[in-house]
């Protein structure tokens, strides 16, 4: 009954001889009638849905057609449904008998595209010799030649001999991580580089000097053998029951897909959609059965181990996990082509409804790390007070100005390249690689805000009261042109601001310092979570870096406090909190990140208090002009405040972790309070920004949620100037489009709304990133110390300092490890452990692969720990 089971039963079965698997395929038709439950259902909950896939699943290897009459008769009984339990069961035993009695003649009742059981064996042997051919190291030098991979098939591959690479073309994207791998898998499959081995059966006469090439249908098993060979493989490393499994790529399912499939079946359009349900349903039978052939071990680890060894796989570095996830290695010719298309587009609605606003005399600085591309947010301050902005001429005023880059006017609504990005929902940024939402000639070129460009953007605009606070009246938004005068690292601002140039000739940036100054200030004073825990717990962030002439990764480790973290400390004295405070390791939090950080927030906060503004507002009497509906939803970021009152003993075992200066337990402690995070069209606070309400929006290159802002922001801005258009008699401009304004064009009747935007829509894919990064980072961070555990004679031990009691019958305990920046759980052997407590923890085993890492007491003190370490040794 329990679905986690169905999996190993059938596992089993595919291990027995072919009287023992008929005799279970009658139990379990038997075991389905006296239970009362139709065939088509009990099956459905081990993945079978027809015959075909019967059979595949009971691992037919060495059976003959008799299976096909107990198929059929299990169909017809379920169309039988109003048969009584016994007249079923009677039923069964009759169609089983008749199974055991049949001929091979049976195999006639099959359906045309189906494959025989002698087709399927052809197949998978066709294929275990094409991959025996691969592996074969005894090959001239000529032959070595011809086997490299050609991007391009050659002229030959269109001929009749070269028809298996044309089925193979494409039918691998996003199963390795390099154009290489997949190349070299479509040309496996090529005859006219790689000539097909023998034919293993007597179907067809050849020479001892000629080789059979099978016929369409086998070629195309074959390569669906090998596709399922490929999602065995990423298979390695997952943990958990079948349910856990299939939670883990939920995200994958839409509304509306097919059933899955029967095993081996052939899709004749492929595309991204089969790509998807592929890595969903996870069917691996077939290539359990190659892996049979092939005499490997019939686990993810033996299809793993055969793909790097083929050189599908670069090496045994590879993300399965990116693979397992869906997510798109890489973009499409038919997604570059499109994006192309996107930069001649000339229709720019927001300067033909005269709303884009010239900003391009403005000094805009954007600040990011010196290895950003994809720059999507410039920061600017705005002198006013002169009579012309209506001051009085006292003391200057600042508006400071978020440029956000406006990545709607290349991708808006309805469009083929919001499509690419929305299939995509975010840029992944994993320790080898960053895999952008949008192609690189959009996300590096031409969206991403470059210095001395003209450059298109979404520019707020804002003034700050004394403490900190946003001016409602003040915020200004606006479509506009700008054009940015210093690209800085946060290294250079930094610089910049400590000698003094921050508050001289770049006086702006010394004005941007002190208004984010005032805004922390003002989120702290309100219970942000940088006043509640204001020594967050850092984090080790590992980059890897192939290294060409070593042909390995090098791989390089920096500590970090997160991005929102607390008050600016050094690793200096003078101060009882930061003495107090050890951390060797860690880098402090600096000016530029403030700066950066609370200008970004401030502008969350200023779209949310403009939108409820807005909504307060009123339009004038418009008589009897027609008028466009103009509502603005945006989606609000929300989180309530922790419930103290009702955990007040918690509550004061966390404010005595703070007392006692034990900062990091007291950070680790603080989580429990923390509610989730949820989104709503309904404005709201937010607990741990500190704020009334928050929208985020300043990432539209990165995160597909913040282009839908953007798009839903520019709607409205647009439909407001059509209806003031619309109020003054003037001609609505012709290129205005149903999909530039989110309404039909205005007539008699009322606009209905159309294409709304739904925020929900690309929450799955950004959901599905996190764990992808941290799966990615976990395994280079234990590669880091698999190499340093590798590279010394001695015991490499680490300070730790424990943050607190996981499970106190088994004495696990969460660590943090000062130098490596990683929390860790621990079984402590020497029973129960004071929290705050410093341990020196030496590494006792550690598997990169499965994320696998166990520490023990170190024996000695003094050894590895105390090296200063910028990266691991080479492997």
């Amino acid at each position: 009954k329990h679905p986690a089971h169905h999996h190993k039963i059938s596992s089993y079965i595919t291990t027995m001889s072919r009287s023992s698997q008929l005799a279970v395929a009658a139990a379990l038709l038997f075991i389905t009638a006296l239970s009362s439950i139709q065939v088509a259902v009990g099956f459905s909950q081990v993945g079978i849905n027809s015959p075909s896939s019967i059979r595949s699943s009971l691992h037919k290897r060495d059976c003959d057609a008799r299976y096909t009459s107990i198929c059929c008769g299990a169909a017809s009984i379920e169309q039988r449904g109003t048969l009584s339990w016994a007249k079923r069961s009677h039923n069964y035993c009759n169609y089983y008998s008749t199974a055991l009695k049949s001929s091979s003649n049976d195999a006639a009742e099959k359906s045309g595209d189906e494959l025989t059981e002698e087709e399927i064996d052809e197949s998978i042997e066709y294929l275990a010799n094409l991959i025996k051919a691969h592996l074969d190291p005894r090959k001239s030098s000529n032959e070595d030649e011809t086997s490299e991979i050609d991007v391009e098939p050659s002229a030959d591959s269109n001929s009749e001999d070269g028809i298996g690479y044309q089925l193979a073309k494409g039918r691998f994207i996003d199963l390795t991580t390099t154009l290489e791998g997949e190349h070299l898998l479509e040309r496996l499959f090529d005859t006219t580089h790689n000539p097909s081995p023998q034919s293993i059966d007597n179907t067809t006469t050849t020479t001892s000097t000629t080789t059979t090439i099978p016929n369409k249908r086998i070629i195309q098993h074959a390569i669906t053998t090998l596709q399922s060979l490929l999602i065995y493989g990423i298979q390695i490393g997952v943990k958990g029951s079948e349910e856990a499994q299939q939670k883990m790529v939920r995200h994958l399912f839409r509304a509306g897909d097919a059933p899955r499939p029967p095993t081996g079946t052939w899709i004749p359009d492929w595309n991204a959609d089969c790509i998807r349900r592929l890595k969903f349903f996870r069917d691996v039978q077939l290539g359990k059965m190659l892996l049979a052939k092939l005499i490997r071990k019939r686990t993810a680890q033996g299809a793993f181990d055969l793909l790097v060894d083929m050189g599908v796989w670069d090496s045994s570095h590879v993300d399965t996990a990116l693979l397992r996830s869906g997510f798109p290695v890489r973009f499409l010719e038919s997604e570059l082509e499109i994006s192309k298309d996107a930069e001649r587009n000339e229709h720019d609605p927001d300067a033909v409804l005269g709303i884009r606003r010239d900003l391009r005399e403005q000094k805009v600085y954007t600040v990011d790390s010196a290895s950003t591309l994809d720059i999507d947010d410039g920061i600017a301050v705005e002198v006013l007070g002169d009579d012309s902005d209506g001051g009085s001429g006292g003391e200057a005023r600042h508006r400071y100005w978020i440029h956000i880059a406006d990545v709607d006017r290349y991708a808006p609504r309805g469009s083929k390249l919001l499509n690419v990005a929305e299939r995509r929902g975010t840029s992944l940024y994993l320790p080898t690689m960053t895999l952008c939402m949008f192609p690189p000639n959009m996300s590096s070129e031409i969206m991403s805000l470059h210095a001395y460009e003209d450059k298109y953007a979404l520019s707020l605009g804002v003034e700050l009261n004394e403490d900190g606070s946003i001016i409602p009246s003040s915020v200004i938004l606006t479509p506009s042109v700008i054009s940015v005068d210093y690209r800085l690292t946060y290294d250079q601002v930094d610089e910049m601001l400590d000698e003094g140039v921050g508050y001289a000739e770049e006086w702006q940036l010394g004005a941007l310092l002190a208004a984010a100054t005032k805004r922390r200030s003002h989120r702290v004073n309100r219970g942000s979570t940088e006043g509640m825990v204001p020594f967050p717990i850092p984090k080790g962030m590992v980059t890897a870096n192939y290294d060409e002439q070593l042909g390995e990764y090098d791989i390089s480790l920096k500590i970090e406090t997160t991005h929102n973290s607390g008050a600016n400390i050094t690793t200096g004295g003078g101060d009882d909190i930061c003495d107090a405070h050890y951390d060797p390791y860690c880098t402090p939090v600096s000016s530029s990140q403030l700066i950066v950080t609370e200008m970004m927030i401030m502008a969350g906060e200023a779209i949310g208090k403009w939108q409820m503004q807005q909504a307060a507002q009123k339009e004038n009497d418009v008589g009897d002009a027609i008028q466009l509906s103009n509502e603005l939803k945006l989606p609000f970021r929300r989180q309530p405040a922790p419930d103290f009152k009702s955990r007040n003993a918690e509550k004061r075992q966390m404010d005595f972790l703070y007392e006692m200066g034990k900062r990091y337990p007291h950070a680790w402690y603080a989580r429990r309070f923390f509610n989730k995070v949820n989104v709503s069209e309904e404005p709201g606070p937010h607990f741990g920004m500190g704020l009334d309400c928050y929208v985020q929006w300043s990432s539209p290159i990165r995160r597909i949620t913040d282009l839908q802002v953007h798009a839903a922001l520019k709607r409205y801005l647009r439909r407001k100037r059509v209806n003031a258009m619309l109020r003054e008699g003037t001609t609505i401009p012709s290129s205005i489009t149903k999909l530039d304004l989110g309404c039909e064009l205005p007539k008699e009747e009322d606009c209905e709304e159309i294409d709304s935007i739904n925020y929900k829509s690309g929450l799955g894919m950004i959901f599905a990133a996190r764990p992808i990064q941290s799966s990615s980072s976990n395994y280079w961070m234990f590669e880091y110390i698999r190499r340093l555990v590798g590279s010394s004679d001695e015991e490499v031990m680490f300070e730790s300092v424990v943050l607190g009691c996981i499970n106190k019958d088994r004495f696990q305990y969460a660590v943090y490890i000062y130098e490596l920046g990683l929390e860790h759980r621990y079984l402590s052997e020497a029973g129960e452990l004071d929290v705050g407590k410093k341990l020196w923890l030496k590494v006792t085993s550690v598997n990169p692969k499965m994320e696998l890492l166990s520490f023990s007491l170190a024996s000695k003190s003094g050894g590895n720990h105390a090296r200063p370490m910028s990266s691991a040794p080479a492997a």
